[in-house]
């Protein structure tokens, strides 16, 4: 295995006709970046790269130590260009590959390409892989209408095209490694030995479906925001971008000592839902798959970069590049845009106990203005506000019924008011909302025929204990997307008849759900609710200038102004070796985006560094009265938000951070690298170079120290700013 691989390596840097085709492969497409090879019999294929790459679909298994000793199915699976898995009525689920006894397979040349034809007898399942060139990337493509789904007995569960392009042993390079989109972005280095548990990174793209009802929910995971996956060695590198079927993926990662000894990255594209079926009134039940079909084309486009952008940089400019072109993003406009701190203010929450609700005001509309103009007072000059809690009985009110706005906060008049004085003073104002759930069922929402449901008809819901001893416990439903978007078109023009500049979506951004409510018109697939979440953001632009998001889910780029809570971070797990400002590399300069917020970081030293390496603009949520008010409401966890213990605070890292990173916030971030053990570099467009050091020893750079637990900003001629 090695010796082959290394050829391909070390001939990567010179003329493309040093790497000998195989003659079992001939030309089927080229164009003045690519050229596609294909091996009719089986559909493996090579791409080679003018400038000097050349990446396989599969490895060459006669140099795959141990080769002889895998199983007869995975001997298939490693020369085969494409894997599925199916399921019985049993719930069993078996895998076949191209070289199962049964399959049928039929090649044809297409344009800038060429087409495999799939057939398993036994299962009745067929599908068409069409591989086609377009500039500088491969696109693998399964048109859904010549899917055949399956006999009746058995169906297709899921599909991976190219598995193990590029896939490669550890010892090919040891510092090549393979990206996952996990939170921020993380990389899986190629290494020697794994561990016994390990199994290797297999992730849902956007997270689980709630309507899957899976019971193996891991609050403590980062969010994968993403549909990318991607594999560097040695000088060349690719990209795997998910275009369509994204909703229904996922991305594995498998290193090297796991079944074989191979480093290998891929999409699995399924075609049924996974769901629980429940057995007992307490929620316990039985893994099954859905045998209706989840329907629609499903597309993966490859990128291959070379030299200098052979590395997770140069993958996440390529994403960049993609939502560019491809979603429609654009640079942030500076002239409009500045970038500003950004401050959540709390306005009320409720508790409850046995004779009812109790409103808790922590920051009236009228004592807004005082907080702006205290941090105004104090320095802050570039300031948004969002102001979260605004709504009928606050923070936690019986939503959907939003309006109007919670009269202990000063009502309409009161929100109006607010709207005026902070206009007056040059200040935007945001309305946080949440068009995904309901609480209760006294608030005008009916959960029979408008919550969303399991494929077994179960209402999707989740219980809070009562915030005091007789409380009653507070139900909250997933709104079906459909009606999400109804509730929308009601109440935003109403919104916007308060004068605010916009609204701030707490779920759209990271919620993604299929419906099976038989009362709604159709089945929602997770794409649909994709269409209708960004319908919701569509019908926002039409009454209101700024719109946010929490979490960020990278289709609504090029839709949205802002990201509030961006992931920071990768999972910490023994699959992800180390965090990567990936998104942040390929949205810095679309789209402004801020952390979570600081003054509840159990790490403030650590978040506040991390902010500057991944320029993430500080956010703060602050109320104008003490955090103790919240102590019997679900806003409890507000544990520390009073405004003047953190004024001081708050004009410290707005000086010392946001004045640094808006000098930067339109522009692009061209290298982040590491250039000793916790001390890495952020370089923009202009030159200007983040320097951060999470150590506790001094750094030197480019003749200046930078101290531990700090971070230094330089030009382009290194001098520090």
């Amino acid at each position: 295995m090695m010796t082959g691989f290394l050829l391909i390596f070390v001939t990567a840097g010179v003329s493309v006709a040093a790497v000998e085709i195989p003659e079992d492969f001939q030309l089927t497409a080229q164009n003045e970046y690519l050229e596609l090879y294909a091996r009719p019999e089986d559909g493996q294929l090579i791409v080679r790269d003018r400038a000097g790459g050349v990446w396989y679909s599969n490895p060459d298994v006669s140099t795959i130590d141990g080769f002889m000793w895998l199983s007869d199915a995975w001997q298939g699976n490693l020369q085969s260009p494409i894997y599925l898995d199916y399921f019985d009525k049993r719930r069993n689920v078996r895998g076949a590959n191209a070289y199962s006894k049964d399959v049928q397979i039929e090649y044809a040349e297409i344009d800038n390409g060429f087409a495999m034809r799939y057939y398993f007898e036994n299962t009745g399942i067929g599908f068409t892989v069409e591989y086609t060139l377009a500039d500088n990337s491969l696109t693998a493509y399964v048109p859904w209408e010549q899917v055949q789904i399956g006999n009746g007995d058995l169906q297709l569960l899921a599909l991976r095209l190219l598995p193990f392009l590029g896939a490669q042993p550890s010892e090919a390079d040891p510092s090549g490694y393979m990206v996952v989109p996990d939170g921020s972005g993380g990389l899986v280095w190629f290494k020697e030995q794994v561990s016994l548990s390990q199994t290797g990174y297999n992730q849902w793209i956007y997270g689980l479906d709630p309507a899957s009802a899976e019971p193996t929910y891991d609050p403590y995971r980062e969010p994968v925001v993403m549909p990318i996956f991607g594999m560097k060695t040695w000088d060349q590198a690719f990209l795997g971008i998910i275009e369509e079927g994204q909703e229904s993926a996922k991305v594995i990662a498998t290193p090297a000592g796991v079944i074989t000894n191979l480093n290998w990255i891929t999409a699995e594209l399924w075609y049924s839902q996974s769901i629980i079926m429940r057995t007992s009134r307490q929620g316990g039940g039985i893994r099954i798959f859905d045998e209706n079909p989840i329907p629609g084309d499903r597309r993966i486009r490859f990128y291959f970069l070379t030299d200098d952008q052979a590395d997770y940089v140069g993958m996440a400019q390529t994403y960049r590049e993609y939502l560019i072109a491809e979603q429609g993003a654009k640079r942030i406009d500076s002239k409009t845009w500045q970038a500003p701190l950004l401050v959540e203010l709390l306005g009320a929450d409720y508790e409850t106990n046995i004779f009812g609700p109790v409103i808790k005001p922590v920051t009236t509309f009228e004592q807004a203005v005082e907080v702006v103009d205290q941090l105004l007072a104090s320095g802050v000059d570039n300031l948004i506000i969002n102001f979260r809690g605004w709504n009928r009985m606050g923070i936690h009110g019986n939503l959907p019924r939003r309006l109007p706005p919670e009269k202990e906060l000063g009502g309409e008049e009161g929100l109006r008011s607010l709207v005026d004085q902070l206009h007056e003073r040059g200040i935007r104002i945001l309305l946080a909302d949440d068009y995904t759930i309901a609480r209760g069922s006294n608030n005008g929402f009916q959960p029979s025929t408008q919550a969303s449901r399991t494929a077994f008809n179960d209402l999707i819901r989740m219980s809070s204990y009562g915030f005091a001893i007789g409380a009653p416990d507070v139900t909250t439903y997933l709104i079906s997307p459909k009606i999400s978007l109804e509730y929308a078109e009601r109440d935003i023009p109403k919104i916007a008849q308060y004068g605010v500049d916009g609204l701030v979506h707490l779920s759209i951004g990271s919620a993604l759900n299929s419906d099976h409510n038989p009362n709604i018109e159709a089945k929602i697939q997770r794409r649909d609710a994709r269409l209708l979440y960004k319908q919701l953001i569509d019908l926002t632009r039409e009454y209101v200038d700024t719109i946010g998001v929490t979490t960020g889910n990278a289709y609504l780029i090029g839709s949205i102004d802002f990201i509030q809570d961006i992931p920071l971070q990768t999972t910490q797990d023994s699959f992800i070796d180390q965090s990567i400002p990936f998104y942040q590399i390929a949205v810095h300069g679309l789209v402004t985006y801020y952390t979570d917020h600081l003054n509840l970081s159990i790490n403030p030293t650590r978040d506040l560094l991390r902010a500057v390496e991944y320029g993430a603009l500080p956010s703060f949520v602050l109320t104008a009265e003490p955090s103790w008010h919240l102590r019997y409401t679900l806003s409890s966890d507000m544990y520390s938000t009073y405004y003047l213990d953190w004024l001081d605070r708050t004009v410290e890292q707005y000086q010392k951070i946001n004045l640094k990173l808006q000098q930067v916030h339109d522009q692009f971030i061209v290298d982040h690298r590491p250039l000793a053990a916790d001390v890495f570099l952020t370089e923009y467009e202009d030159g200007t170079r983040f320097v951060v050091n999470y150590g506790t020893r001094p750094y030197d750079y480019s003749g200046t120290t930078v101290m531990g637990n700090s971070f230094a900003v330089f030009d382009k001629e290194g001098q520090i700013q």
